[in-house]
């Protein structure tokens, strides 16, 4: 066993690396294969093709959305119809869903593929799923309205009726009534009130209430600016640090018991899955700075993908005592495509923000680039996660997350135009 890996890890090493637009070419047809897969409920996409070891053939909430959100940016860059199409689908499977009944309403995090609610336990509810599949219908809707193409929005996306009964205005009133709960984050392991949920409803709610002005339902928008200032002023309260910068998670009523260092990913995908609405912190902030220095020394020293191949970019993982190995939780954790990407389309959208140090910036840019690409498999595939000291990719298969967020950082980086 040790001869194959020894052997497979040379192989790998000289295979040839792809480009980045040869990534975001498969990136895309990958992300479309999941989103197409012919057992599935149409307009719903699985997480990874993975059935077993892990079992990840469902449909997210949060990570549908955020797959969504790259195509509608894809849509409005090309104007392809097939795009187009397959977005609508997705309008209509979520109708679909926001009627079902299930354990926790519209905070509900998992669909199985047939569109059914999943009954298993689970960690419930998941606030930050409403929020961002608000986020991106909105920015849907307003490419259809520019367009001229209306019949969709005022049928099934926002109309002012309540109790509502429009796909936006559902999600929109969920976060303004319940954004003060606590709920489950994103990595689906402890229960309290986040960093990334909250961004995620402070930003909703925000472009919620411009969009319901829009739609001349004046008493929602009102009612959405309030609830977004209010989320605004908390995250401002409590969830800034003097030691990491930002925090992760406050009032935890469930948790690990071994994360105790104060960092996570987790405050860096939301900064840039709200992005370019999000205004309540500049990416240059005090704060910001210094909650990305540490993430980035903190995996730099943990993992030793990062000593070996030191001339590309940070690998980062979830957060430095992760234990999920994407296979078990009684190991040591990985760098994930996805973080590591983060941070990448993190400097791009910092380099538009200061329009300084251009080189700089473009050399950071580069090396988080490359340092994905170094560890996919150099055919396209990009898992879940790559090992920590050998390099290897390893986890769910073609995670779509991991997909789309190269494709998302290609578009923000300005690399697909």
């Amino acid at each position: 066993m040790k001869l194959f890996l020894f052997f497979f890890i040379i192989g790998h090493a000289f295979a040839a690396i792809p480009t980045k637009e040869q990534q975001f070419a498969d990136s895309l047809l990958i992300v479309l294969s999941n989103a197409s897969r012919p057992d599935v409920r149409p307009g719903m996409v699985v997480a990874s093709p993975s059935r077993e070891a892990p079992n990840y053939y469902y449909d997210w909430v949060r990570d549908t959305s955020l797959t969504m959100k790259s195509l509608i940016d894809y849509y409005e860059i090309t104007k392809k119809s097939s795009i187009k199409s397959k977005i609508v689908q997705w309008v209509y499977a979520e109708e679909y869903r926001q009627n079902l009944p299930t354990f926790s309403g519209l905070g509900e995090p998992k669909y199985n593929i047939d569109g059914s609610g999943f009954t298993g336990a689970w960690g419930r509810p998941q606030n930050d799923g409403p929020a961002l599949r608000a986020l991106a219908m909105i920015k849907f809707a307003r490419i259809l309205l520019k367009e001229g193409d209306s019949d969709l929005i005022f049928k099934t996306l926002y109309h002012g009726h309540l109790p509502a009964d429009s796909v936006i205005k559902k999600d929109l009133e969920y976060v303004a009534h319940h954004w003060r709960e606590s709920s489950f984050d994103l990595w689906e392991e402890e229960k309290g009130m986040h960093f990334y949920t909250l961004l995620s409803q402070h930003v909703a709610l925000q472009e919620g209430a411009l969009f319901a002005q829009e739609m001349n339902d004046l008493g929602a928008s009102e009612f959405y600016q309030q609830e977004s200032i209010k989320i605004g002023q908390f995250i401002k309260d409590h969830f800034l640090d003097e030691r990491v910068g930002l925090l992760v998670s406050i009032e935890r009523s469930s948790t690990l018991g071994y994360k105790n260092s104060g960092l996570d990913i987790a405050p860096l995908l939301g900064l840039i899955h709200t992005s370019p609405y999000q205004n309540l912190f500049r990416l240059n902030d005090p704060f910001v700075v210094v909650y990305v220095k540490s993430l980035i020394k903190s995996f730099a020293d943990l993992y030793a993908v990062n000593r070996l191949y030191n001339d590309l970019g940070i690998s980062l993982g979830r957060y430095p005592e992760d234990r999920y190995d994407g296979y078990q939780t009684t190991k040591t954790g990985n760098p994930w495509f996805l973080s590591t990407m983060a941070l990448g389309e993190y400097y791009c959208q910092l380099k538009k923000q200061l329009k300084q140090n251009p080189k700089k910036q473009d050399d950071l840019i580069e090396k988080q680039f490359q340092r994905v690409l170094f560890h996919s498999d150099r055919e396209g595939h990009l898992s879940e996660q790559f090992h920590h000291e050998n390099g290897l990719m390893q986890g769910a298969v073609d995670l779509t997350w991991s997909h789309n967020s190269f494709m998302t950082a290609m578009m923000s980086c300005g690399f697909i135009r």
